[in-house]
């Protein structure tokens, strides 16, 4: 019986070191929580349509985030096509954090945090307080 305990723990403590090595943990637990946030876990959802640049699709992307994945990916993105297109959603998303929350850009390993707010605030929402509101929603429904 205490050797099963013991593989489990070493099993759990094995996964446990995995998952902190994995630079993407973070991003992938907070897209829920940015999904969210941004459109109440819709896929079908066109923001901003006051503004020249609409959002769209579950992480309301818009089209700065686009030229900026395409130009550093060689991709051929359109804003457009996140309208219910979840997957391609958190594609962008994640190459956009990816691109901009980087140890050498932040000075520092990047936290929750600062994804949430790169995300929310471009690729220095990271050290605007204005992000900070947001920071605190998508905290509350993180995992």
């Amino acid at each position: 019986m205490h050797k099963l305990i013991l593989v489990a723990v070493v099993y759990k403590i094995q996964l446990l070191i995995i998952l902190a090595a994995d630079p993407g943990r973070d991003i992938r637990q907070l897209i829920p929580a940015l999904i969210q946030v941004e459109s109440s876990g819709r896929d079908f959802v066109i923001g901003d349509r006051s503004l020249g640049e609409k959002a769209y699709g579950p992480l309301q992307i818009r089209k700065p985030v686009v030229d900026d994945v395409n130009r550093a990916y060689g991709t051929n993105y359109r804003p457009e096509e996140m309208l219910g297109n979840r997957k391609l959603s958190i594609e962008v998303c994640e190459k956009y954090l990816r691109l901009y929350a980087t140890p050498k850009r932040l000075g520092m390993e990047a936290t929750p945090e600062h994804l949430a707010r790169i995300w929310n605030g471009g690729p220095n929402g990271w050290k605007r307080n204005v992000t900070l509101p947001y920071w605190q929603k998508v905290k509350r429904l993180m995992l």
